[in-house]
């Protein structure tokens, strides 16, 4: 088999979540910790999702029908992680398909998750040759009844595809021969995720200068102004009969605003100030409004309902177009809605006024779609002393380092109009609000820019924007990445006599390169000629100043006449610069200091670059087309002839990944081939050789074998930058191979692989050597150890021949396909032992699954060719078959191998006491089927997600010898007391412990769902119980066990407050319940639904009672079935979160792993109570100890004695006369000195047995 490209040379732009919500107004709620979320990607691959309470992450990948030899690729970077299947990775560097539809966390924060959309909403645009049919041949794909959407300023089509056509959609999309030259490529039509959008004065108009151009008559009269936003309150007294047209590209209900955003900004434009007799009126109050409704009644909308709503306004003939809405995530300036803008712009002249964002507080580069579109006026937030709003988004843009945004204006609390019935914002009375963020500056601008067109209706929209940029008021200590050309001046745009060039992007350089010229052009629209000093200064934001000869003007004065322009040539020389990106201002001053104009400036001066050509060969020496992954500190590099697999780069040192997935006769083989440090200096040629590749070697103590996905990542930083590479397979995978590297000088590297390792399930040997052998799904196992059986040939299952296998092994073929299951009864008849079915393939892998139904004989699966020589065998002489199960595996091996700085010549990693800790785990029976499902998942310090395995089946009353890696790998082990049907989805439910690491050489011992199973606060918590103000943030969980850290809620579809099934599932069968109440002296303050939620309460010192009840009526689930439990405490408001003065019981009994007391006569029980982590500990405690043998009707006081100062035990009294066994309620209480108090009832405990 070839080799399956996954190189992630990731050029295209990612069409990132657009927001323009005011930045007081935030985004979504994270999801609560441990809540599951499923994304379905392009390829109809699902990523499931799990948050931790820590931040941490959990996530899975379940193929798409018919994809599970796919191999799965993981990005960790900046926050986003995202998973890219091998098939898509060279459609993805090439530019056609949108990066962004994998990336998970973009897609999961707008919400294009299973439970929030029921399709995914594309983008698909024609491209290079790609042809009308292959693009209608996509649409045609588009299943969920919506309407086929038009964008022709991007030659482009809005689609929504159902989950069950996106496996048909990408093998349409996907190069049919898998293979991703040159001309393929350009053959097929680009495709991007079609984004949500989601919506980003009586003071701010006077801070530009607006009344100043309305003094002059100037007050928008004739000019057409369009505001895309989320529709407009037409009966609101300032924009009552300002509405020229208005037009819906929402699935909403019309163009009215049930939102509040559109009607605030429309306001601004142009709003008459009627409610308040004129003092907040717009900037533009007579302009002709036309409103775009492109946002929702939820304040949400699509790309490319943004886009429909661009090229109206536009057809309508809007001057200027107010976008107040923006990109969460930067972009190049490459995605649609900037290509959309650029080309509107350009055929209608109009100019598009766009907020730059609100992302400013997470650094530079931060601004997003459309404001990074060239053509795009991009506005930045100052607040009313011009200094600039912490949440503006910064430049420069991704990709080429231009200057974004182009100017700013007053964004911070802006009074403006409120919509009827709407809570945007801080509202002010009925008819005003007040909000911050760029959408709120953008109005502004929009609004000088409509007054500048009256003043001059022959100016273009690029000219206006040159007059807004250049005649701004730039503030000192801001950078240009930041303001621009500044905070608009607009008195000076639409009255001044001379504009420039408003900004000017220079180019980027390499040191040395030649000298290049632009012009600057001065326009003078007075009636006098006027003369300018002219004058150049271009820094980087560390302070290094560009030299005076590498940025030469070509004149140090200009004239400009009357009427008339002027230009001005401007060189750079890039061999006078050093290496750097520069920005800074051409300014232009009359004599009189009375004219001041500026052009921006931005200037990249970088590396040589050099080519860097990528030979690639598999584990036969076969030369084969793939583009691995190239990595740099500036991100990943793109390739600029695929074909040849070369790719122009700057001087520097960068890392090169490639898989490659091959067969072999017993299943698959991984390698990874890395090249970590790689120093380019000149034109480069590497080579990525599979055949260097060496196997990672797992040793362990006893035999073992891999069970579950096998999964490995690259770690790599440099200067300053990082980047987490994945890759994921599932256990048909069998054997690992990564290429030795030399030592790492530059940063850090680790390569880390991941292994689970149980005894074999079975072990399968004929005479001739062992077999490649795998039991049946539903099959049911034969005993455990050694048995040889005598094989005979059984014909094929469509009509088996059973007469001479009664007591033997019976093997079958299946050409025709035949149910197994029916055919199992049949031996099971004819007295056949088992069964070897011999499959159609040579790769015979299955995966056994103790739930559900059993067939009736135990079926064992192999390979088509062993499979035929057993027959052949069989047919010459007589075969016995040995046959080894091990259903219960007594040890597990949890392993994360890890080389730091290099991969040596050889990875072997022996698993012993010294490099783990030894865990002797006991997986309590709860009454169940005997089986649990359980999982382990591992972080490395550089890692945020972790990528699960399987979940994994465990018996149940049964303990286990478990080895974890010890050392800086955090873990956490979730535990569920039942199987799921769903193995390749997280565990979402179920005991989980707290995030940690191991020691090595250390010992432990730790019970699962052992008794007493009850509600309490697990000690050392990362989310205590705490006050904080006047809110209870009420953080307990319902169930935690005997081991201290373990804890569970409600289970989905179970209950207010439960958080997610097992096994993927959306919702559980009804059976966990929970009812929370709140009493504050007495009386009945709240009624909560559960304890894990947040309290408003009076201010005042009182005292509070808590009462928590849980219910769970579950299959398999026999202890702990109902609790009680009664807090009282008293509390007063705090001045920080501070730990409630909540009693916490512990429980420790003498149960075997049935969760059963084997005793006929007396015991212990001991109690424990403490409070929470953070307070002293309870003092002049007194506990009461009570058990029922009949469910709580009648109950036995049991004897206390205090063991220390806050433990104490309690004896429990033997079972009634005349009983072999009872299920044990038990009731504490106890209360300490301060009056701090807890009752706790617990239904069937434990079981107590004779």
């Amino acid at each position: 088999m070839a080799a399956i490209s996954t190189g992630l040379a990731l050029t295209a732009a990612a069409v990132a979540p657009v927001s323009a919500r005011p930045a007081a107004a935030g985004g979504a709620e994270a999801a609560p910790a441990g809540s599951p979320a499923t994304v379905r990607l392009i390829t109809g691959d699902r990523v499931t999702v799990t948050r931790e309470s820590d931040g941490r992450q959990l996530a899975a990948v379940e193929p798409g029908p018919g994809r599970r030899g796919i191999v799965f690729r993981t990005v960790e970077r900046n926050g986003h992680v995202t998973v890219l299947p091998s098939d898509a990775a060279p459609l993805v560097a090439a530019g056609q398909v949108d990066r962004a539809l994998f990336d998970v966390t973009a897609l999961l924060a707008q919400r294009y998750d299973e439970a929030h959309t029921d399709a995914l909403p594309l983008i698909v645009g024609r491209t290079g040759s790609a042809s009308a049919r292959e693009v209608n041949a996509l649409t045609a794909l588009a299943g969920d009844g919506s309407p086929v959407r038009t964008l022709g300023s991007i030659d482009a089509r809005a689609l929504r595809v159902a989950p069950q056509d996106l496996g048909r959609f990408w093998k349409e999309l996907a190069p049919a021969d898998g293979q991703f030259k040159a001309s393929s490529l350009s053959a097929t039509p680009r495709v991007w995720l079609d984004g949500r959008v989601d919506a980003a004065l009586d003071r701010s108009t006077a801070q530009i200068g607006a009344p100043d151009v309305w003094e002059k008559g100037y007050r928008g009269e004739g000019v057409k102004v369009a505001v895309l936003d989320t529709g407009v309150d037409q009966t609101h007294p300032d924009l009552a009969g300002r509405i020229a047209e208005a037009k819906d590209f929402t699935d909403s209900s019309g163009t009215g605003d049930v939102f509040g955003h559109g009607t605030h900004v429309a306001s601004i434009v142009g709003g008459t100030g009627a409610a308040s007799a004129g003092s907040r009126k717009g900037v533009a109050p007579a302009a002709e409004l036309l409103v775009g409704k492109v946002l929702g009644d939820d304040g949400f909308g699509t790309e490319s309902q943004v886009i429909a709503g661009m090229e109206w306004a536009a057809a309508q003939g809007a001057k200027v177009v107010n976008m107040s809405l923006g990109s969460d995530d930067a972009t190049d300036g490459t995605d649609p809605m900037s290509l959309a803008l650029n080309e509107l712009s350009k055929s209608s002249g109009a100019l598009f006024v766009v907020a730059a964002g609100n992302s400013g507080e997470a650094g530079t580069g931060t601004v997003g779609s459309p404001g990074a579109a060239d053509e795009a006026l991009t506005v930045g937030a100052v607040d009313r002393d011009d200094s600039l709003a912490p949440f503006s988004s910064r430049g420069p843009r991704l990709g080429d380092d231009a200057v974004k945004p182009d100017v700013t204006a007053p964004g911070v609390g802006i009074v403006a109009a409120r919509a009827a019935g709407t809570t945007l914002g801080d509202p002010v009375d009925e008819h005003y609000t007040a909000a911050s963020g760029t959408s709120m500056a953008t109005p502004h601008v929009t609004g000088a820019a409509a007054l500048i067109a009256q003043r001059h209706p022959d100016w273009s929209g690029e000219r206006i924007k040159d007059a807004l940029v250049s005649t701004a008021h730039t503030v000192t200590g801001q950078l240009v990445t930041e303001q621009g050309g500044g905070r608009i001046d607009l008195p000076a745009a639409a009255l001044g006599p001379v504009t420039a060039t408003g900004g000017l992007t220079l180019g980027s350089f390499e040191t040395g390169a030649a000298a290049r010229t632009s012009t600057l052009t001065y326009s003078n629209s007075s009636d006098k000629d006027v003369t300018l000093t002219l004058q150049a200064h271009l820094a980087t934001a560390g302070g290094q100043t560009a030299p005076a000869d590498a940025v030469r003007l070509g004149a140090a004065s200009v004239r400009v006449p009357a009427g008339g322009t002027a230009e001005v040539p401007l060189t750079v020389d890039p061999a006078k610069a050093g290496r750097g990106k520069y920005y800074g201002y051409v300014t232009g001053t009359d004599a009189a200091g009375t004219v001041s104009v500026h052009t921006t400036l931005s200037l990249v001066v970088h590396g040589p670059v050099h080519r860097l050509t990528v030979r690639t060969y598999d584990k036969d020496g076969n030369r084969i087309q793939a583009l691995p992954t190239i990595w740099g500190p500036d991100g990943f590099v793109g390739y600029t002839d695929a074909d040849a697999a070369v790719a122009e780069v700057e001087e520097g040192t960068y890392q090169l990944n490639e898989t490659f997935l091959d067969t072999a006769s017993d299943g698959q083989e991984l390698r990874e081939v890395v090249l970590p440090e790689v120093k380019v200096t000149k034109d480069t040629t590497v080579t990525l050789d599979a055949r260097a590749t060496r196997q990672v070697q797992i040793r362990t103590p006893e035999p073992a074998e891999q069970r579950g996905i096998l999964s490995y990542q690259t770690y790599r930083e440099l200067d300053g930058q990082s980047l987490l590479q994945g890759t994921m397979y599932f256990d048909l995978a069998k054997r690992l191979y990564v290429s030795p590297t030399s030592r790492v000088h530059d940063g850090t590297f680790e390569f880390v692989s991941r292994w689970q390792l149980v005894a074999p399930l079975l072990d399968l040997t004929s005479p001739d050597g062992k077999l490649n052998a795998y039991y049946m799904p539903a099959s049911p196992l034969l005993d455990d150890g050694a048995r040889t059986l005598t094989a005979v040939d059984a014909g094929d299952a469509s009509a088996p021949d059973f007469t001479k296998a009664r007591g033997r092994v019976a093997v079958l073929t299946n050409e025709q396909n035949v149910y197994e299951k029916d055919v199992m009864a049949q031996a099971a008849a004819a007295g056949v032992r088992a069964v070897v079915l011999v499959h159609f393939a040579d790769i015979s892998w299955t995966r056994w699954s103790p739930d559900g139904d059993r067939w009736a004989v135990p079926a064992i699966r192999i390979g088509n060719s062993a499979g035929a020589a057993l027959l052949d065998r069989i047919h010459h002489r007589t075969t016995e078959l040995t046959f080894r199960t091990t259903a219960r595996s007594p040890y597990l091996y949890d392993v994360e191998q890890v080389a730091k700085q290099q991969i040596p010549q050889q990875v072997v990693y022996t698993v012993s006491e010294r490099n783990s800790t030894v865990v002797h785990t006991t997986y309590a029976d709860n009454g169940g089927t005997g089986w649990a499902s359980e999982q382990r998942f591992g972080w490395r310090p550089s890692q945020q997600t972790a990528w699960l395995q399987y979940t994994r089946y465990v018996p149940t009353g049964f303990e286990r010898t478990e080895y974890v890696t010890a050392g800086d790998t955090t873990w956490q082990h979730l535990v569920h007391h039942t199987t799921t049907f769903d193995v390749d989805m997280p565990l979402n439910a179920g005991m989980r412990d707290e995030p940690r690491s191991y020691r090595a050489g250390a010992q432990e011992h730790e019970t699962w769902q052992g008794s007493v199973v009850r509600p309490s606060i697990p000690a050392g918590t990362a989310t205590p119980t705490v006050r904080n103000g006047d809110v209870l943030r009420l953080r307990i969980p319902e169930f935690t066990d005997s081991q201290p850290g373990h804890w569970s809620r409600l289970e989905a579809g179970s209950g207010d407050g439960g958080v997610g099934g097992f096994g993927g599932r959306a919702a559980e069968p009804a059976g966990d319940s929970a009812t929370a109440t709140l009493y504050r002296d007495g009386t009945r303050l709240a009624d909560l639904g559960n304890a894990w939620t947040d309290a408003l309460v009076p201010s005042a010192a009182a005292n509070y009672r808590l009462e928590l009840t849980t219910s769970r009526n579950l299959p398999g689930w026999t202890y702990g079935t109902a609790t009680e439990t009664s807090w009282s405490f008293r509390s007063a408001r705090t001045d920080k979160a501070m730990p409630l003065p909540l009693l916490q019981l512990d429980y420790a009994l003498p149960v075997d792993a049935h969760n059963t007391v084997g005793k006929e006569g007396g015991y212990g029980l001991d109690v424990s109570v403490r409070a929470q982590q953070g307070l002293p500990a309870p003092r002049g405690l007194h506990v009461q100890v009570e058990t029922s043998y009949d469910d709580g009707k009648t109950w036995h006081t049991a004897s206390v004695r205090g063991r220390d100062a806050d433990s104490f035990r309690a004896s429990v009294q033997g079972l009634p006369k005349g009983r072999s066994s009872a299920y044990v309620t038990l009731r504490v209480t106890a209360e300490d000195g301060s009056g701090n108090s807890v009752r706790q009832t617990v239904r069937r405990a434990w079981l107590q047995r004779s």
